[in-house]
């Protein structure tokens, strides 16, 4: 079943939201230039404390963390300005390499996390442990109750007609189509029982992509009810993170692929979680001129938002990056739509 879709009838709207001359969207620095602190903590794969991928954070302060290295992941809460790590961290169970884990989200007392389903990015190989969804619950110590996993949302994206070309295992050959293209998750979001799964890439057209599935359906048994969502982004830019605050879908947006310099930016999705056809408006541009670089001076790439506050005209948000020294968290205040 594919519901949520933006048909070319209704991009005339959605782009009229978002580009309305009443709302101009901002270019938005960080409240301070400087990062939180992040208390030290080593996971087995060297590279995991430079690679902070997907971060959410549920109503007891508990924090899941997701890293792209490696097959661990962590649980912190955020005290005033530091992110400090609670217990240790933990193996996912069943991956033989590498997760690739790249999002996560809280909701009803599960935390989950989500491999990429992707394929290697560099040699476009097959990499089968990325196709897994977790579910997991803990104490406030930050010791593990439950672990739970899932391989059925590969099967539900490969179910959908627009996505099938790109849900496709790697073959090591990124020259042939849709190579770099195939699907990639990046952000994950939760609400009215359904885990909403943002795609980085493919980009079809200017087209970015979020699928929904029923969330107990994913890890017990079912109907997934799978939905695609067809979102109007613009070329070469992909979801790269995506959070429900105070009944809103809010993505950060980036470029879809290694090569492109698309600008990082914050973007409402009215619409999604209520099952109508998406309309994105744009709310500000992430300015990271005066950001800290990350190791031989390269740019940090944003990778994960999470809620901190929120009031009728801000959202102030958390943003955590890849290739930044543990993150590089910085917080930004991000004007709400009208």
């Amino acid at each position: 079943m594919i519901a949520a879709i933006c048909r070319p009838i209704t991009f005339a709207a959605a782009a009229a939201w978002l580009c309305s001359a009443a709302f101009a969207a901002e270019r938005v620095a960080p409240e301070s230039p400087t990062p939180w602190q992040v208390d030290k903590h080593y996971f087995g794969a060297k590279k995991a404390n430079e690679a902070f991928s997907g971060f959410a954070c549920g109503t007891s302060g508990m924090c899941v963390l997701a890293v792209d290295e490696g097959r661990q992941g962590a649980f912190m809460r955020i005290k005033g300005d530091r992110l400090v790590y609670v217990g240790e961290p933990f193996d996912f169970s069943g991956v033989e390499k590498e997760l690739d884990a790249e999002a996560a989200a809280v909701d009803d007392g599960y935390f989950y996390v989500a491999g990429s389903h992707a394929a290697k990015r560099e040699t476009c190989c097959d990499n089968s442990d990325s196709r897994r969804v977790y579910r997991l619950t803990a104490d406030e110590n930050g010791h593990l109750e439950t672990m739970a996993h899932s391989e059925r949302l590969w099967d539900a994206m490969r179910s959908l007609p627009e996505l099938a070309p790109y849900a496709v295992p790697g073959d090591c050959r990124c020259d042939r189509a849709p190579g770099h293209n195939r699907v990639d998750i990046e952000g994950m979001a939760a609400a009215n029982g359904r885990l909403y799964f943002a795609l980085r890439a493919p980009n079809v057209e200017g087209n970015g992509y979020i699928v929904s599935v029923d969330a107990r359906a994913l890890f017990e048994s079912g109907d997934l009810k799978p939905s695609l969502a067809t979102v109007r982004l613009g070329a070469n830019k992909g979801f790269r993170d995506l959070i429900i605050a105070d009944g809103e879908a809010l993505a950060l947006v980036g470029p879809s692929d290694g090569l492109s310099s698309a600008d990082y930016s914050i973007v409402a999705l009215r619409g999604l979680t209520a099952g109508a056809a998406v309309q994105p408006r744009k709310l500000a541009t992430l300015d990271l001129q005066n950001a800290p670089l990350g190791k031989k001076g390269a740019l940090i790439k944003p990778e994960a938002i999470a809620l901190l506050e929120l009031n009728p005209s801000r959202y102030r948000l958390l943003v955590l990056s890849d290739g930044g020294k543990d993150g590089a968290p910085l917080v930004f205040d991000i004007p709400r739509a009208p």
